[in-house]
């Protein structure tokens, strides 16, 4: 089996380049590479056209949203663990698949996640967000693992079924309850593995947020712990 599948979704995205790059210059390549582009009506495609030659699959056709095409990527992957590295996001460095890749031989743990580099308009701004050695379920009460830093089995989506397309934000803080209620080992990688800017959607402060954040807390928490969490935020 082939021990990594990057999954890379996007639509319309004015920094695919740098994703792309940062994939394709890995100095570790022993990994499958799956490109779902959202009917791009832009430039997207042609800035993707240099770099298809290292896509094992390049798929672009209209989608139902991020999470549609997320789980389109998921069903079509061989890889024993999957990254979702979107549009716009980026690897760290040259390295990092090289130095995570040792990790992924321990064939007891679910879910790699490591830090990573947040990324603002305003430099003084940009940060590197780490994350504890020990996560449980209360951890995910009010926090979330980056996706771009997470390597996470495959088998766990086949037995607890993929993200969730009824939430347009959430469903993937969604998904890691449902792999922490289930069981699922999680282990921390003590090193940033990714940098992203911080304007994705699930970084705006709306009601459709709000509503989609209870709603999926209320399904895992008590009602009285969601509120008390919720207003703290708010």
């Amino acid at each position: 089996m082939i021990p990594l599948s990057i999954i890379t979704v996007c639509k319309n995205e004015p920094f695919i380049q740098d994703t792309c790059k940062s994939i394709c210059e890995q100095s570790y390549q022993n990994f499958e590479w799956i490109v779902i582009d959202g009917a791009s009506d832009d430039d997207t495609l042609c800035k993707l056209s240099p770099y298809k030659y290292r896509a094992n699959i390049f798929i672009s056709q209209k989608d139902k949203g991020i999470y549609n095409a997320m789980n389109k990527g998921i069903w079509i992957s061989k890889g024993e663990y999957l990254l979702f590295l979107n549009g716009g996001d980026l690897l760290y460095n040259k390295n990092t698949l090289n130095t995570v890749f040792p990790f992924l031989m321990q064939k007891n743990v679910d879910v790699f996640y490591g830090d990573s580099y947040r990324l603002f308009e305003d430099k003084n701004k940009c940060f590197v967000k780490t994350y504890p050695e020990k996560i449980d379920f209360i951890f995910f009460l009010n926090n979330t693992l980056a996706h771009q830093s997470s390597f996470i089995r495959r088998s766990l989506f086949e037995k607890f079924g993929a993200y969730r397309e009824d939430f347009r934000i959430v469903s993937d803080k969604e998904k890691w309850l449902c792999f922490m209620k289930n069981g699922a080992i999680f282990k921390h990688l003590p090193f940033v593995c990714s940098q992203f800017q911080m304007n994705g959607i699930s970084q705006i402060k709306s009601e459709t947020l709000k509503q989609e954040r209870r709603k999926m807390l209320l399904q895992y928490y008590p009602e009285d712990l969601v509120s008390e969490t919720l207003n703290k935020l708010n």
